[in-house]
């Protein structure tokens, strides 16, 4: 049985930026309609279920999400344009943490191949 998360929200760091990628999208600024189309499905499929994103090993964790949002867990989901949304769970809530591009990616998992 799916794991059915209270809420999903996104951290109160992620909010300006999650205005940005609307406020782009609306304007058909590219990338950003197709990011936040891909974003708006991942937040639909994560009401559903709050682990349908690809866990991240706790030994893989970046040191950006330990020492800016103190996570314990961490999931990824694949966005349009080499982006990806990176997320915990807390308690029974989903907290939406990043949006990054494919650089920044490549920075906090060198080495991978995906």
């Amino acid at each position: 049985m799916p794991f059915r998360p209270r809420s999903v929200v996104a951290h109160g760091a992620l909010t300006g930026e999650y205005a940005r990628w609307e406020a782009d999208a609306r304007a058909g600024r590219q990338p950003a309609p197709a990011i936040w189309k891909g974003l708006q499905t991942a937040i639909l499929r994560l009401k559903l279920d709050g682990q349908w994103g690809e866990v991240i090993p706790p030994r893989h964790i970046p040191a950006h999400f330990r020492s800016r949002y103190g996570v314990e867990n961490l999931y990824c989901v694949d966005l349009a344009s080499f982006h990806r949304l990176f997320y915990t769970i807390l308690d029974r809530d989903v907290i939406l943490l990043d949006i990054v591009d494919h650089a920044t990616y490549d920075e906090w998992f060198p080495g991978s191949r995906r």
